[in-house]
């Protein structure tokens, strides 16, 4: 996953709408990060890293 990509978003408020499109992946010193993504319900809402496999269904398309 990379920005660019287009994702089907699963386990998130309806108000979230059911895509997202993937802006930004930041990463801390700590190793954490986050996906930085537009979705309907924001042009910049979050999701940890490390609960991507939570709330990403898939990777619809990928940005080259």
């Amino acid at each position: 996953m990379k920005a660019g990509d287009l994702i089907r978003l699963k386990n998130m408020h309806s108000s979230w709408g059911e895509f997202g499109l993937v802006t930004d992946i930041t990463s801390t010193k700590a190793g954490t990060g986050l996906i930085v993504m537009i979705t309907k319900a924001s042009y910049s809402c979050t999701i940890p890293w490390s609960k991507r496999n939570m709330y990403v269904k898939e990777v619809i398309s990928e940005s080259r």
